[in-house]
């Protein structure tokens, strides 16, 4: 019953991945079939070579993870670990950031989550039913008395995160973690892991919950998740661990982007254990029109006699641009208000079918006005969540060096009041710049506007571009195409010198500057 009663809640799914119902996840799951055409998102839920789940905030990675996990699960030969979600604090990451110079950081980080894998992997080695009973006593007393210094002594299996906490809690400084994390000990203690694994299936570890905190400051997440994806590579092809140990990982997009522009980019590209799930607009209409398949009949507003569409889902296939004075496709208009990820599709889909919901039964007849108030409150919800992004963004980049032994960390990472204000200082930059359309030399003028309202280095423009909220013109006259970071994937952090400048259009929503020019701002995908 209550299951029934979310489903009229939200037709479309449940834009949470990791609340959604596991019957949701693996049997409403909409596939896509040739890899070729879909890369990462034809991922099918039995691949063990899928180590890492990349993409944006909202585009599936929970869900892909979700259904590999539960896949897992069913094969008797594996050992398949919970999803492990609880992650280390800002505040920790923070202070382990601080500890090491910006060019040894992500080495270090690439230690620390080895030593904290191989910690969680002992302690489920000790005492999950599931595989304490391939360790024998022997092994048992050699780990702990050879070992000591170390290991810890364990009475119930832990998880990877909770000894990247555990680690850096227990050292406050530089060279008392460093000590820790460079015993000599650590290679013996994983050649008699190595030993021990060999007797036991095959073990699958899951880490999820990136998005989590990744916001509250985007700088140091990222280096704290590019060490992870390191480390889970160089596992794949360890000569003792590789064939045994199994970890799958999701990181965000940004993360994979600074491994393409290192030195290892070559290494990376095309690696068939990342799996990048990268949403264009051929693959949200495809997934918008296979929820509408699945989509009760009572949640149409025009007939079905021509099947199921979006035009006989909202009873029109084109809507009246009223500030543009332009007429443009329904299936254009609804998807160019979201940043093309199944989440906002799904709440979208949500909120029009609740609005269908009153419509009927207040017996409305302007559906259009009815698409437009939908449409508008969706993508202001988009713009203020993107906008809030932004802001956390800027705001770890301006945290002095050693906040954390200082004790300040907090009003970077924790104070809410202080991000609301830096996202109304983003939000009086864009009302300053007027409209969705400026030039070079307009941007140029913004620029020098935001030194006023922005301490610091950072570009508030270059983080408006890098979360897909600032874009760029390019092409001729009549055949223009307008170009955002996230959905050209292209990995340029730096934003682009053009001669002409847009904001997406959930910008109009969130901060209500005017929309200039008679063509629609759609965003360029690639496609």
């Amino acid at each position: 019953m209550e299951h029934d009663t979310l489903h009229e809640l939200t037709p479309f799914g449940n834009p949470d991945g990791s609340r959604a119902n596991i019957d949701e996840i693996t049997k409403g799951f909409v596939s896509f079939g040739n890899p070729a055409m879909w890369g990462g998102l034809s991922t099918p839920s039995n691949d063990l070579t899928a180590r890492v789940l990349a993409g944006r905030k909202g585009s599936g990675k929970t869900v892909y993870l979700r259904r590999l996990q539960a896949s897992a699960a069913d094969n008797k030969s594996l050992f398949a670990d919970e999803i492990q979600q609880d992650l280390p604090t800002t505040l920790q990451i923070v202070k382990y950031c601080q500890f090491f110079p910006a060019d040894l950081l992500t080495e270090s980080w690439v230690v620390l989550w080895r030593r904290a894998i191989m910690l969680s992997l002992i302690s489920h080695l000790l005492h999950n039913r599931h595989l304490k009973d391939h360790v024998t006593a022997d092994q048992k007393e050699r780990l702990y008395k050879q070992f000591g210094d170390v290991l810890r002594e364990y009475v119930a299996h832990v998880s990877v995160y909770s000894q990247v906490s555990e680690i850096i809690n227990a050292h406050h400084s530089k060279q008392s973690i460093e000590k820790y994390l460079t015993k000599p000990l650590w290679a013996e203690l994983e050649t008699v892991v190595a030993e021990i694994l060999a007797t036991c299936p095959p073990v699958c570890l899951y880490l999820d919950a990136v998005d989590e905190e990744f916001a509250h400051a985007p700088m140091y997440w990222l280096r704290c998740q590019k060490g992870l994806f390191y480390q889970t590579m160089k596992l794949l092809r360890d000569s003792q661990l590789g064939s045994r140990l199994h970890v799958f990982i999701c990181v965000r997009d940004t993360v994979l982007s600074s491994v393409y522009q290192s030195e290892h980019q070559t290494r990376y590209r095309n690696e068939p254990h990342i799996r990048i799930l990268s949403w264009n607009r051929k693959a949200i209409e495809y997934l918008l029109f296979e929820k509408l398949r699945l989509l009760d009949e009572s949640y149409f507003l025009g007939g079905l006699a021509a099947g199921r569409s979006v035009a006989s889902w909202l009873g029109t296939d084109e809507i009246k641009n009223e500030e543009r004075g332009v007429t443009e496709p329904i299936t254009q208009y609804l998807l160019r208000h979201t940043r093309l990820l199944p989440r906002d599709t799904i709440v979208l889909g949500n909120a029009l079918c609740e609005a269908i919901v009153r419509h009927k039964e207040q017996g409305n007849s302007d559906t259009h006005q009815m698409i437009r108030r939908s449409v508008a409150t969706v993508a202001r919800v988009l713009g203020d969540e993107q906008l809030a992004i932004c802001a956390n963004e800027w705001v770890s980049s301006v945290m002095p060096a050693h906040a954390v032994q200082h004790g300040y960390s907090e009003v970077y990472t924790g104070s809410k009041e202080y991000e609301k204000g830096v996202v109304e200082d983003f939000k009086s930059l864009i009302t300053y710049m007027g409209s969705d359309r400026f030039s070079q030399q307009k941007l140029q003028e913004g620029q020098k506007s935001a030194k006023k309202m922005f301490e610091g280095d950072s570009d508030p423009f270059a983080i408006l571009w890098l979360n897909g909220l600032l874009g760029y013109v390019e092409g001729s006259k009549g055949s223009e195409r307008y170009v955002f970071h996230n959905e050209a994937g292209t990995d340029d952090f730096h934003l682009p010198s053009r001669a002409m400048y847009v904001f997406h259009p959930i910008v109009i929503d969130a901060v209500r500057i005017r929309a200039t020019g008679n063509k629609p701002v759609v965003p360029f995908d690639g496609e």
